[in-house]
């Protein structure tokens, strides 16, 4: 079979959000939600910070804030088939807004949780692990797709 790189990227998307919902499903099977969230937050936490990391190691080497962050988001949204997202800046702040999420569907569909429990520490970990911790940020969650709003909104400052 001779799949193209767009098909080869579709089934990797697939298989990413499916095997995190598979993980997380799992978890909380044998040991409770509670447990499955908190096994979550950190799994997300050290999974972003390696991302960062390596985006870091291999393809961002010298990285300046904001810029490096927002193309750090660019790939990671795109290996977790995040597509409808707008980005915006005001004052010190980066503001993002989330229509269309891979994630975020399957989490609606299964109905035992919310993404939202991991969004603050993934893009912490994405950028400390870019950044090397030398770069502080506040993140905030303040709409939720999970919770009726019409958009996750995440708004980033920089300490």
């Amino acid at each position: 079979m001779d799949l193209s790189d767009k098909q080869m990227m579709e089934i990797a998307q697939h298989a990413f959000t499916r095997m995190d919902g598979a993980w997380f499903l799992a978890l909380a099977k044998k040991f409770g939600i509670e447990v499955a969230w908190e096994m979550d937050v950190e799994a997300w936490k050290q999974f972003s910070y390696v991302f960062g990391k390596n985006l870091r190691k291999h393809y961002i080497p010298n990285p300046t804030w904001p810029d490096s962050f927002l193309q750090a988001m660019d790939i990671f949204c795109k290996v977790l088939k995040i597509e409808g997202r707008e980005m915006s800046m005001k004052d010190d702040q980066i503001i993002f807004r989330i229509t269309d999420c891979e994630t975020q569907k399957a989490i609606a569909k299964a109905g035992v949780a919310d993404c939202g429990i991991v969004t603050v520490q993934s893009y912490e970990g994405m950028i400390g692990g870019l950044f090397n911790r030398s770069i502080q940020v506040k993140v905030a969650h303040t709409k939720n797709l999970n919770h009726g709003d019409e958009c996750c909104e995440v708004i980033i400052t920089r300490k």
